[in-house]
């Protein structure tokens, strides 16, 4: 995603994380065809069928650990991850650990303002209005390579020209739409191209040079009004990504991993010419809102 508010990153980070960039930057930095893969057929290791998950179960706002053992589904839970390495609920927003964006949005469209970004009641929200004025926010806790994160969200109805996104973004990957150099992205949770009903969501994994880059993808169908926990894990030898503590999405494709440290970017991107593609009955001009209840992230091996 296009981050504007780079040189202060840098400052407050050492260079740790730059924002990131969307599925539709995927393809030499253009807009993407969300009905089309940018890669040859075949390329995607793993084709899990759509998955169709029951409601996670009631919300907690407890010490992330002890909600984790016994809140909902989660690969955290299921996998043996253990202790997160940093985690948030958010009570508050710390601005020692996260940075809220200013500036132009994504390609230059819309602004991000600081009022799009809100935590109420134990809930981070960004909302997107019609104008294009919405928000992102990056985690100051510090950059990985290798490792898992795990979130839980859910999002609102609205105009499909809102994407939202749970990305991580190579260090030192500037604010553009490509990581300047290359380093690739993973997008772990990501609407573009839906049509704004959220019956499903996307998995994308950039890798490449900058500007030609290639991406192994797939989707999974399931209600995103409803709260669910999407998660990465990534190590040496691959790639695997979960909604509710199943896998959908796996590559050991090693050439497609990531070379160096990557950071954590929570976005909700306004792509007005994907207005056209809302569904009839939603409402074009309604606020557009990514939720998010908590963030993990996780060492290898930790327990």
């Amino acid at each position: 995603m296009h981050f504007l508010n780079q040189n202060r990153m840098a400052l407050l980070t050492g260079g740790i994380l730059a924002a990131g960039v969307s599925a539709a930057a995927a393809v030499q930095g253009g807009a993407a065809d969300p009905a089309r893969s940018a890669v040859p057929a075949g390329a995607l290791e793993h084709a899990v069928p759509a998955v169709t998950v029951a409601k996670p179960g009631a919300r907690s706002h407890e010490d992330a650990w002890d909600a984790a053992k016994r809140g909902p589904a989660t690969a955290a839970r299921r996998y043996g991850w253990g202790r997160p390495v940093a985690s948030d609920d958010f009570r508050r927003l710390n601005p020692r650990d996260w940075e809220v964006y200013e500036g132009k949005g994504n390609g230059g469209l819309g602004r991000r303002v600081r009022s799009a970004v809100a935590v109420r009641n134990g809930t981070l929200r960004i909302t997107g209005k019609k104008n294009g004025d919405t928000g992102g926010v990056a985690w100051l806790r510090g950059a990985r390579k290798l490792g898992r994160w795990e979130a839980r969200v859910r999002m609102n109805r609205a105009c499909a020209c809102y994407n939202a996104n749970l990305l991580l973004w190579p260090v030192g990957g500037g604010g553009g739409t490509d990581p300047q150099g290359g380093g690739g992205e993973i997008d772990y949770m990501e609407t573009y191209g839906d049509d704004g009903l959220r019956k499903g969501t996307s998995f994308f994994l950039h890798y490449g040079p900058e500007k030609h880059a290639e991406r192994l993808d797939s989707h999974v169908k399931t209600d995103l009004r409803k709260w669910h926990a999407f998660a990465v894990e990534w190590t040496a030898a691959s790639m695997t990504a979960y909604i509710d503590g199943r896998v959908w999405f796996r590559t050991r494709n090693r050439k497609a991993l990531p070379p160096g440290k990557m950071g954590q970017a929570i976005q909700l991107d306004w792509f007005p010419g994907l207005r056209g593609r809302t569904a009839r009955g939603v409402d074009r001009t309604a606020p557009a809102t990514l939720e998010v209840d908590w963030i993990r992230m996780y060492a290898l091996g930790g327990k």
